[in-house]
């Protein structure tokens, strides 16, 4: 009894320090857990500022391609108006040429009206004065054939006077006309050249902003990086990447839409703004107004409209298998519904970025790449 009473004292003894060393091994992990707690809410609430970085962006982007689209409209206007405004120009320039040259043509049958009209008083005063005298030298018949033919002269001179000035008169009223049209004309290139400069102000502020938003996208990011690399230190394993993944355990998919992928899974280089993305799915390039189907059978659990993705369908397929199809036109669909394998759930549509259908595959909380779904 004595014996069992002192191996019972020595295991004791040898117990209690290493439950020390446990409990002290426990306090010293304890604030490592806490700081690798909040480096992860940390980095969740970086992850949300990228997104909405994102999304700002991605507004900015899309004004500032409106405002260059607005730019070049412009510009276009601008030069047809003083393609119009030359041409105008012009038509008076060669207006005021024919007054002028009608001016000259109407002085001359004016003269020439004054001229016979003058002859034919003369004539007359003769004739008058010769039955007054009884002067026998004048021959009666040769004076009223003369005084016939100054008739004849003084109307054909009086006709192409008055034609003259009828034609001299509308050609001074086109004249005028044309040079109020110019003067019209004018005003409106002036009020075109002032918003041309106006939007071209603010296309430069648009890209301001936008260089502004990207540089602070690229610091979140980097420091995403940071804290993602600390967190690998603290927690001794590297981090899961999403992306990949056994699809054993997914049910058989067939593809939205028949097409090439215009961008892959993954990060890749933004056409707009050269900046690096992120892609968590495939864009698949196809004519706007495509018909999108299911890709295999389910509920559809969210149709919402996004400002990056304008309609956004999400189905729930079996062994918590979740497909997204974004950037589509218009939904066919609506939450709730059962859907089948094929099945039409709305049709494609476009966006700054291009005519396609983007296509994202989910498995619980893991992000999968869908690409072998399309092969």
């Amino acid at each position: 009894m004595g014996m069992h009473v002192w191996v019972l004292v020595v295991a004791l003894v040898c117990i209690a320090p290493a439950k020390g060393e446990q409990k002290k091994k426990a306090n010293a992990a304890s604030p490592q857990r806490t700081e690798l707690t909040a480096r992860q809410r940390e980095l969740v609430e970086l992850q949300r500022g990228i997104e909405q970085r994102q999304r700002q962006l991605n507004q900015l982007l899309q004004r500032e391609q409106a405002t260059l689209r607005a730019i070049q409209q412009l510009q276009d206007l601008v030069e047809r108006q003083r393609r119009l405004l030359r041409l105008l120009e012009e038509q008076v320039h060669a207006l005021t040429e024919r007054e002028r040259a009608l001016q000259q043509e109407r002085g001359y049958y004016g003269a020439a009206y004054d001229r016979e009209l003058a002859r034919l008083e003369r004539l007359i005063v003769l004739l008058v004065g010769a039955e007054s005298e009884e002067d026998a030298t004048v021959d009666t018949a040769v004076a009223a054939i003369a005084a016939r033919q100054l008739q004849s002269r003084l109307r054909s001179a009086r006709q192409q006077r008055d034609s003259t000035d009828r034609v001299l008169a509308q050609v001074r009223a086109w004249r005028v006309a044309r040079e109020a049209l110019v003067a019209k004309q004018k005003q409106e290139q002036q009020r075109l050249e002032r918003l041309l400069a106006l939007r071209a102000t603010l296309l430069e502020k648009l890209r301001r902003d936008r260089r502004a938003a990207e540089q602070e996208l690229n610091k979140l990011r980097q420091s995403i990086e940071a804290i993602e690399r600390t967190i690998e230190r603290m927690s001794g394993k590297a981090m899961p990447k999403s992306g990949g993944g056994n699809t054993a355990s997914l049910p058989v998919l067939i593809p939205p839409v028949q097409g090439a992928i215009l961008r892959g899974y993954g990060e890749y280089r933004h056409p707009l703004t050269g900046v690096k993305a992120y892609n968590p799915g495939v864009d698949i390039a196809v004519p706007a107004g495509t018909s999108v189907r299911a890709a295999a059978a389910g509920r559809v659990m969210s149709v919402q409209w996004l400002p990056a993705m304008n309609t956004v369908v999400i189905i729930e397929h079996s062994n918590s298998v979740r497909t997204v199809y974004g950037n589509l036109e218009h939904a066919a669909v609506r939450s709730g519904m059962q859907v089948s394998a094929g099945q039409p759930i709305g049709t494609s549509g476009e966006s700054l970025s291009g005519a396609f259908v983007h296509f994202e595959l989910w498995r619980g909380k893991e992000r999968l790449d869908p690409t072998f779904v399309l092969r």
